[in-house]
């Protein structure tokens, strides 16, 4: 393969993807180069990256990449953008299903919004108390680990002190090795919250978190404090709509509606990137 790679930047509520279609093949991209296509001044930009790849069991194959480089499990946000992104390169129609490496996802194209099913919300618990950090911090696995704590005014408190934090829990020896992405939310109403996300792998808030939003719902539906669908407000001003069915532990039959949408697209040298091709 040579010449340039042609790419498409979209975002999902704010947050924001580099697109490449590997249907017909992609050279290789490491996980350095994947951080440099990334970076915010010195390559394209963005919260990560997404690859579709031809499909075994499901109309395509979905692989994530956060900025760092390093492969994720899921990304809500971006399954939508790899939804409407294959829709729009006819790989797949709509209703539609992919593979991700959490799982099938299901998705469908709803005008300038997109619906997919991200499936199990798992590992539920709430109440745990964690030296130096004030107030309870609760917990949920919707794909990807994340650990939510509740504010009266989670949109007022200046970023400085959201990302000191966060980078306390991201790293908290409860979650883990891998850690976790990190949520601030204030409950306005019994189907509406808004939230702000520190994801690992941007190692930084984002304006928007899809697996965040599912997280911070279905907590706050064991709390009590709210109930499907629940509204997430993020901080970029967009709205997802998390639909759920609680359950033991979590919830079943999680969805994520909400937008996305291609920003401009182009192509790149991979020379430039030190992408080596045939």
């Amino acid at each position: 393969m040579s010449g340039e790679i042609r790419f498409v930047k979209m975002h999902g509520a704010g947050n924001d993807f580099i697109m490449l279609n590997g249907i017909e093949g992609l050279p290789v991209l490491d996980r350095g180069i994947i951080a440099a296509l990334c970076h915010r001044r010195r390559g394209i930009g963005a919260d990560g990256l997404i690859v579709i790849l031809p499909g075994g069991a499901a109309d395509f194959r979905m692989v994530y990449y956060n900025s760092d480089g390093g492969e994720a499990d899921m990304c809500g946000n971006g399954a939508r953008c790899a939804a409407r992104y294959a829709f729009d390169l006819g790989v797949a129609s709509s209703p539609m299903s992919f593979e991700t490496r959490c799982g099938i996802v299901e998705a469908e194209i709803r005008g300038g919004d997109v619906l997919v099913g991200i499936g199990v919300v798992r590992g539920t618990f709430t109440g745990l108390r964690l030296d130096g950090i004030e107030g309870e911090v609760h917990f949920a696995d919707s794909g990807v680990p994340h650990a939510v704590v509740l504010h009266e005014d989670a949109e007022s408190v200046p970023a400085g002190e959201f990302l000191l934090m966060a980078r306390m829990l991201r790293y908290h020896e409860r979650f883990g090795v891998g850690g976790a992405n990190v949520n601030l939310a204030t409950v306005l109403g019994e189907h509406e919250i808004s939230y702000r996300t520190f994801e690992r792998g941007v190692e930084g808030e984002t304006e928007a978190c899809g697996t965040g939003a599912a997280a911070v719902s279905v907590v706050t539906a064991h709390l009590g404090l709210t109930s499907s669908p629940v509204t997430c407000l993020t901080s970029g001003g967009d709205r997802i709509v998390v639909g759920f069915d609680i359950s033991d532990g979590g919830a079943t039959g999680c969805t994520l509606l909400g937008p996305a949408a291609a920003a401009f697209e182009g192509m790149f040298r991979p020379e430039t990137f030190g992408i080596r091709t045939p």
